[in-house]
């Protein structure tokens, strides 16, 4: 399982991502094994969404 943070958040520094998965794991999702990555796209994310979606249905 993957979650994906997107917006300002994805400029943070490594400490931030550090204690995020910290706390996730230990107080969220003891039992899921999961990986918290920020979004490639940055604050384009959602517009490159909804490109796709449109795109899926339309096809």
């Amino acid at each position: 399982m993957r979650f994906v943070l997107g917006g300002g958040v994805t400029k943070a520094e490594e400490d931030f991502w550090r204690v995020v998965r910290q706390v996730a794991r230990e107080r969220a999702l003891p039992e899921v094994d999961f990986e918290i990555v920020s979004a490639r796209l940055g604050d384009d994310a959602p517009l490159w969404g909804a490109v796709a979606l449109a795109e899926m249905r339309m096809a």
